[in-house]
C-alpha cells in the first residue's frame, strides 16, 4: 500500500501538540493517521515504555486503522501502543483500575452493556391482598419522600437506566431535565443520588457512568493524569465530532495535567450520534475559536467524482473549504434519480439491482432513514408476534445477518444467544465473562458457524420451524432441558393463529437485502463505509424523522442538523454511482434545478411498468 503525500497531509504529518483535523469524506483520514502512527514509532520522540493511544468512536473505525496500519507497515500495530474505543480506554486504564478511589464499599466494577438490568434490580413481587402475585418496587423507591406529584414512585416516570450524571455533577434524564409539573426538583435529585448510590455500590457501571467517574478521578489526582501522560505521551482520537461533552472533558483535563501531544480527527459533517450524547458542536469551537488548538484541514477526495461531491456539498456551508476529487474521473449517468410510487418500489430495487450487475460493483447498499420506509422495501406489512419471547427472533435475525453476507455480527449475535441457553441460571456479570472468554475458543466458534449454516429452513411453516429449531438448539448446544420457544396458543392484534402457524417463517420475518443480496439498511449502517454505489430512499412525507427532498440544501448558510447530516453521510459513500429515489410528486425542473443537467432521471419505460 502506498502512501501518497500532499501539502495538508505533510503539515498534518509534522504537527505536534493540541491537533484538530477536519478531514472531508473520503479524504483517506484513517491512512493518515495509520502513517503518523508509524512516523512517530520511527521518531525518537517516544520512550521505550511509552506507547500511542489511538482511539475512535466505534470498533469498525478501529478495526480501520488496524488494518491501515498493517497494510503500510507490514505489521501489527502492538504494546506499548494500544488500539481501541474512546469508551474502552476510559474503563481500561482510568476508571476500572481506580475505582476503588471512589469508595471502599463497592462490588468489583462491570460495565454494562444493556442498562435495563437497572431497572430491574430495583423489581420485587410480592403478595397482594387479594392474595395474587404482583409487581412491586424495593423500598425505599416507593417512599412518599421519591414520590412524584402523581403520588406514584419517581422510578415510573424516570427509570435508573435514563438517569445520567453530566459533567458538572448535576443529573439529567438522557441530557434533559426532569418536568417539574411531575416532580418536585429536590426530590428528583434525592431519588438520583440514591439511584446512583446503590449503583456503584454493586458496581454496575453504564459507559456513561464510567466517563463521569473517570473525570471525577483524574480531577481529584492529578497524578493519575500524569501517568497516562507518561504511558501515552500521544493521544490520537478518531471520528472527534462524535465525542460527548464529557468525553472532550476527560481528554482536556489529562491535558491539563500534562498531556502534551492530543490530537482530533474527524468531520462534524458527519456527526449522527446526538442520541448517544455526541457534540460536533465542541469539535467545531476547538476547530474555530480555541486558540490553544491547532487546525488543520484535509480536503482531497480520493473516493467519488467531482459531480458527486458537488451533490452532497449542497448541504455544506458556503464558507467551508472547497473538496476537490483527486484521480476519480466523473463518468456519465454517475448521479441517478428514481421517482417511486407505492406500486413500483421493487421495480426501482430491481433496476438497481441490474445496473449493480452490468457495472460489475461488489459493494453497494440501498438505505433509508427509519424503519417504516426499510420495510416497505423489504416488502414487510405488520410484523407478526407468534412466541412470547425475543429468543426466535434473534435467532432468525442472526441467521439472516449470516445469509446476507454479514458474517461477523451473526456469529457474535448467535455467541451471545448460545451462552444464555447454556448457561440459563447465570447473570448479567458472569454471562458476559462468558461470552469474552467464549471469543478464543476456536471449537467453540466452528459450532456457531455450524449452527448458522444447518438451522432449520425458513421455508418451513411458523409452527414446524418453532418444533424443529428448539430441538435443534438442545442438541447442537447439548442442552440438559428443552427449550421452550413459548409459541402462543391465543389469537391477538399481532398473531393470527389461524393464518400465520401454517405460513413460512419467511413470509412474517423477511431478510434485510435484496434478492441480488444487496444490504437494505438504514443511514447509520453505512456510514464511514466506501461502496461502489449507494440507493438513497427520500421519505414522501414530512416528520421529524423523514428526509426529504427540500432538506438538501443550506439556504441560510448554517451548520446543518443531524437530519441533513445523514443525508451529507449517505450522499457521501459511493465510488461510482450515487442514485436517489424521490417521490413521484417531484418534477424533472426541480431535479435539474437542485443537481444540475448531468444527471438520469430514469423513466417508467425503463423500470419496464
Amino acid at each position: 500500500m502506498i502512501f501518497e503525500l500532499n501539502d495538508e497531509r505533510s503539515a498534518y504529518l509534522q504537527a505536534r501538540g493540541k491537533i484538530i483535523l477536519n478531514a472531508c469524506p473520503g479524504s483517506g483520514k484513517t491512512t493518515t493517521i495509520a502513517q503518523k502512527i508509524i512516523e512517530l514509532e520511527q521518531s525518537k520522540e517516544i520512550g521505550s515504555y511509552s506507547g500511542i493511544a489511538c482511539l475512535s468512536f466505534t470498533n469498525s473505525a478501529k478495526d480501520e486503522i488496524n488494518e491501515s496500519y498493517s497494510k503500510l507497515s507490514g505489521k501489527i500495530l502492538r504494546f506499548p501502543n494500544h488500539v481501541s474505543t474512546i469508551d474502552s480506554f476510559i474503563n481500561k486504564f482510568i476508571t476500572l483500575p481506580f475505582y476503588n478511589i471512589l469508595n471502599r464499599d463497592f462490588n468489583r466494577p462491570k460495565i454494562l452493556d444493556h442498562t435495563n438490568i437497572l431497572d430491574e434490580m430495583w423489581k420485587t413481587e410480592y403478595i397482594g391482598k387479594d392474595g395474587k402475585l404482583k409487581e412491586g418496587l424495593i423500598p425505599p423507591l416507593n417512599f412518599a419522600k421519591y414520590k412524584a406529584k402523581n403520588n406514584r414512585s419517581i422510578y415510573h416516570l424516570y427509570p435508573p437506566s435514563e438517569i445520567r450524571i453530566e459533567p458538572d455533577g448535576s443529573y439529567s434524564i438522557n441530557g434533559n431535565q426532569p418536568s417539574q409539573d411531575k416532580v418536585e426538583k429536590e426530590k428528583f435529585i434525592n431519588y438520583c443520588k440514591l439511584i446512583k448510590n446503590k449503583q456503584f455500590t454493586k458496581g454496575l457501571i453504564s459507559t456513561g457512568d464510567s466517563a463521569y467517574i473517570a473525570l471525577h478521578i483524574l480531577k481529584t489526582n492529578p497524578k493519575i493524569c500524569q501517568w497516562l501522560a507518561l504511558r501515552f505521551p500521544f493521544i490520537i482520537i478518531d471520528e472527534a465530532q462524535d465525542n460527548s461533552l464529557i468525553q472532550h472533558a476527560i481528554f482536556e483535563e489529562l491535558s491539563k495535567q500534562g498531556l502534551k501531544n492530543i490530537e482530533l480527527i474527524g468531520d462534524p459533517y458527519q456527526s449522527l450520534y446526538e442520541w448517544r450524547d455526541a457534540n460536533p458542536n465542541e469539535f467545531l469551537k476547538k476547530y474555530n475559536e480555541d486558540e490553544s488548538w491547532n487546525s488543520f484541514d484535509l480536503t482531497d477526495n480520493r473516493r467519488s467524482p467531482q459531480n458527486i461531491i458537488d451533490v452532497f456539498s449542497i448541504l455544506r456551508k458556503a464558507d467551508d473549504s472547497k473538496i476537490n476529487c483527486v484521480d476519480n474521473p466523473t463518468f456519465d449517468n454517475s448521479i441517478i434519480i428514481y421517482k417511486y410510487s407505492k406500486n413500483n418500489l421493487q421495480s426501482i430495487i430491481k433496476h438497481y439491482e441490474e445496473l449493480c450487475s452490468d457495472k460489475n460493483f461488489k459493494k453497494n447498499n440501498i438505505v433509508v432513514r427509519g424503519n417504516s420506509l426499510k420495510n416497505q422495501l423489504l416488502g414487510k406489512t405488520t410484523e407478526e408476534r407468534p412466541w412470547g419471547i425475543d429468543l426466535p427472533k434473534e435467532i432468525i435475525t442472526a441467521k439472516n445477518r449470516f445469509l446476507g453476507k454479514d458474517i461477523k455480527n451473526s456469529i457474535n449475535e448467535m455467541r451471545t444467544i448460545s451462552i444464555k441457553l447454556q448457561n440459563s441460571k447465570s447473570d448479567y456479570h458472569e454471562l458476559k465473562e462468558i461470552e469474552r472468554d467464549s471469543k478464543e475458543d476456536h471449537f467453540f466458534n466452528s459450532l456457531l458457524f455450524q449452527i448458522l449454516n444447518e438451522l432449520p429452513s425458513f421455508e418451513l411453516s411458523v409452527a414446524d420451524w418453532t418444533n424443529q429449531t428448539q430441538i435443534f438448539m438442545k442438541e447442537k448446544l447439548n442442552l440438559d432441558y428443552n427449550v421452550d420457544f413459548e409459541l402462543r396458543n391465543r389469537k391477538s392484534k399481532f398473531f393470527n393463529k389461524e393464518k400465520t402457524l401454517s405460513e413460512s417463517v419467511k413470509i412474517h420475518f423477511k431478510k434485510s437485502y435484496s434478492e441480488s443480496n444487496i444490504p437494505i439498511t438504514t443511514i447509520h449502517q453505512v456510514k464511514g463505509k466506501t461502496l461502489d454505489s449507494v440507493l438513497i430512499f427520500f421519505n414522501d412525507r414530512k416528520h421529524t424523522n423523514n428526509i426529504l427532498f427540500e432538506d438538501i440544501s443550506n439556504s441560510d448558510n448554517s451548520f446543518p442538523d443531524e437530519k441533513k447530516r445523514l443525508i451529507y453521510v449517505a450522499m457521501s459513500r459511493p465510488r461510482n454511482v450515487l442514485a436517489m429515489a424521490f417521490p413521484e410528486t417531484i418534477t424533472n425542473e426541480k431535479f435539474i434545478d437542485k443537481f444540475g443537467e448531468n444527471i438520469k432521471i430514469v423513466t417508467k419505460e425503463e423500470l419496464n411498468i
